[in-house]
């Protein structure tokens, strides 16, 4: 089940209908005449159901005020140009001109699967900024909150996806499973030594990874659209999305591979049997937080994989790990209240939720005597003590250069 699934099928489309019709007609003397704004995805799913209720409601001689516009949490979504989807900041203060219909997610199963999809933001997040804009519960209504048939009609949806999700966790640990022996002979490994953890985002210099040629490096995914420009080949390959094995498999298959359980490769054109990790648990380290936790919000999506390969180094036992290529991670700007704003400068922070699994895995990697450094000034990664690519030393292993 996924949230498009989901959400686009024809009951939970009817039963959040009848839900919306209880709620503004239950609200529609607190309304009154101020004009009414539809809060959440943008135009999704939700508005688009809202929009007919309105309608049809209008057509039965019910006395709704008109839609002002759609706001979104998300300013992604805006399109230049389009005044009738704005930001949520635009509804700052306006609590006597505006009443607003939160069309965001609500049960627990669908801002779960939501979160999965890159989307920000739930009903129950929303509601806080709205308060914090001045906002009262006479001002705002959860539109997706259980009335009618919605609550029973969601609670059965959960139970039939607990069980298939518990039957996908069986698969999930089974690959792993396969490979466990693998993966435990990876145990400390590399004891002592050093490794560059390398992204492929902004600030990444060609003759920066040339000069990285003969270091033990870990890199993830879409590192692979670089090989045509670089001798370079990470001695550790992480593959989390099953898109970047395509065009790349002769790239991958030769490198020793650690593979989410989520993705089917071709194992027998493999030149070392890939070992598996298990994507929706903790894979390498139990006592740090598991991988899933990374899975369901954007905000932790996006270093997922940075997040993985610092616990694969850790687990390998290397004791100075450095971290280059990881400036450029986010496209918006994710608050506390799961929003995504953007500015013209296009640079952003990594979110507090990101920055706080960040330190918990430098709180780890402290006490088992390991030191992480970040190359990047990035004020975001600053957890970690700072190593400017200048000041570390590479006449034991530089083989190509241009600095």
């Amino acid at each position: 089940m996924t949230y498009d699934s989901l959400t686009q099928g024809a009951l939970t489309k009817m039963f959040k209908a009848q839900t919306y019709k209880k709620h503004i007609i239950d609200n529609i003397e607190i309304i009154g005449q101020r004009k009414l704004v539809i809060l959440g995805d943008g135009n999704g799913i939700n508005a688009e159901i809202m929009k007919k209720t309105l309608l049809q409601l209008r057509k039965k001689g019910v006395k709704v005020p008109e839609l002002a516009f759609v706001a979104t949490n998300d300013e992604r979504t805006l399109v230049k140009g389009d005044s009738s989807l704005r930001s949520i900041t635009e509804l700052k203060g306006m609590s006597k001109a505006y009443y607003v219909l939160v069309s965001s997610s609500y049960d627990e199963l669908e801002v779960f699967l939501k979160g999965m999809t890159g989307r920000v933001g739930s009903a129950l997040t929303i509601e806080k900024r709205l308060q914090q804009y001045g906002f009262t519960e006479r001002d705002y209504c959860l539109m997706n909150k259980p009335a009618g048939l919605l609550g029973p009609y969601m609670k059965l949806k959960k139970t039939l996806f607990n069980i298939s999700d518990k039957s996908y966790q069986a698969k999930l640990e089974k690959a792993v499973r396969r490979t466990d022996s693998q993966l435990k002979e990876c145990k400390d490994r590399f004891a002592g030594q050093r490794c560059f953890i390398l992204g492929y985002k902004e600030g990444v210099k060609l003759e920066e990874l040339n000069v990285m040629l003969n270091e033990r490096c870990i890199s993830y995914n879409g590192i692979c659209k670089l090989f045509a420009k670089t001798p370079l080949r990470p001695t550790q390959y992480i593959l989390t999305d099953s898109e970047h094995y395509l065009g790349n498999g002769k790239h991958i298959e030769g490198m020793d591979s650690f593979i989410a359980s989520t993705v089917t490769v071709f194992e027998d054109k493999f030149a070392k049997k890939p070992t598996y990790f298990n994507i929706m648990g903790n894979g390498f380290i139990p006592q740090l937080p598991s991988f899933g936790t990374t899975q369901h919000s954007e905000a932790l999506k996006r270093i997922d994989d940075l997040y993985i390969a610092l616990q694969l180094a850790i687990y390998e036992g290397f004791t100075e790990i450095y971290i280059y290529g990881f400036d450029d991670m986010y496209d918006a700007q994710i608050t506390p209240y799961e929003e995504a704003f953007v500015n013209e400068e296009k640079k952003y922070d990594y979110p507090e939720t990101a920055q706080t699994l960040l330190k918990n895995v430098k709180t780890y990697a402290a006490s088992a005597g390991v030191s992480i450094y970040t190359m990047s000034d990035n004020p975001s990664l600053n957890m970690f003590e700072y190593r400017s690519f200048d000041s570390v030393d590479f006449s034991t292993s530089k083989l190509l250069s241009k600095i």
